[in-house]
């Protein structure tokens, strides 16, 4: 009989120990607080250039738009893309979706036509 009493009472402390480990598994999952991206900018080409290299390079970019001799192809290639800045240099779009030339829907591309 006293077997029983060790085996059930052995048992009990297991179960214990199973759930307030969940519940500090638990806890230490729901307080995480989320990590906020930072938001899209709206970057503007400032170039002439039509080679995809340049459309590419995030120094191409910036928050104001280009003086009024880049025309950005009339309309024909990419003007301006929305993206987030890159963290280690705010200046430039992070091109966090990869080429913008590959990519126009993720950049949600605009063309332009002259300034």
């Amino acid at each position: 009989m006293k077997n029983k009493s060790v085996v059930k009472t052995s048992l009990f402390t297991l179960i214990l120990a199973a759930m307030a480990t969940a519940a500090v598994a638990f806890n230490a999952v729901t307080n995480e607080k989320p990590v906020e991206k930072p938001a899209p900018q709206l970057w503007f080409y400032q170039s002439n250039s039509t080679a995809t290299a340049d459309i590419n390079n995030p120094a191409n970019y910036a928050l104001t738009k280009p003086s009024s001799s880049v025309n950005c192809g009339e309309g024909a290639i990419v003007c301006s893309i929305q993206d987030e800045a890159d963290p280690s240099n705010s200046s430039q779009p992070a091109m966090s979706h990869g080429n913008v030339s590959s990519n126009p829907t993720s950049y949600s591309r605009n063309l332009r036509t002259p300034f």
